[in-house]
């Protein structure tokens, strides 16, 4: 005979699996990283902590697939992988400029990323060091393209996007985190981001046209 399955009697892994990760990132948010503890999780997902174990090794495995699920760069590099390597298109200008204006729209949009990026910034956790490594990996396959287009020219292509990046963490940052101007520019309305945006575009463009790479 089949036996009949009832609600709560067996556990769906999957639907735990996600209580304790959204666990965290309600911690992350509300009481920040430091608080992000076995004990508080299984308070705030209503899971027992032993499933933590159970499903994800530690608490360090569970940061590490929380962070997997809500980081920027590991979604787009979900988005670019086929049969399990990155599918690249050629990096162009307009490619790059769409990659780094997602980059600012979900940065700005989202409070966990920002949590997260000012988490890495204040504490040695090893699950933060292994993301950091894992978004190296995914720069590297882009830029090693980007080399390669940009070889022989008067550009240095990786410490221009380094720039760029940096300026779009520390802006929204900033703003988010003392509710205040930057050269006068409020970033938390939409001109505000749009004039950043467009400087951005511009600074991109200049970077092609003075490297002579006609893509």
């Amino acid at each position: 005979m089949k036996r009949k399955i009832h609600k709560g009697e067996i556990y769906d892994k999957e639907r735990t699996k996600g209580k304790l990760i959204t666990a965290v990132g309600k911690i992350l948010v509300k009481e920040g990283y430091k608080n992000i503890r076995i004990n508080k999780i299984e308070t705030v997902s209503g899971v027992s902590k032993k499933l933590i174990y159970k499903y994800f090794g530690n608490l360090d495995g569970l940061i590490k697939a929380y962070l997997n699920q809500v980081d920027f760069w590991k979604m787009e590099e979900q988005k670019l992988t086929e049969n399990e390597a990155p599918v690249l298109p050629d990096i162009t200008e307009a490619f790059m400029a769409k990659l780094l204006r997602d980059d600012f729209d979900y940065l700005q949009k989202s409070t966990e990323m920002q949590k997260i990026i000012l988490w890495g910034i204040s504490e040695k956790n090893k699950a933060i060091k292994t993301l950091s490594d894992e978004r190296e990996e995914l720069g590297e396959i882009i830029l090693n393209k980007a080399d390669e287009i940009f070889e022989g020219t008067n550009v240095d292509y990786r410490p221009t996007v380094a720039i760029f990046v940096a300026a779009i963490y520390y802006t929204i940052l900033h703003a988010k985190s003392n509710r205040s101007t930057m050269c006068g520019i409020d970033v938390t309305t939409q001109e505000g981001r749009d004039r950043i945006f467009k400087a951005l575009e511009r600074l991109l463009g200049l970077t092609y046209k003075y490297s002579n790479v006609a893509i």
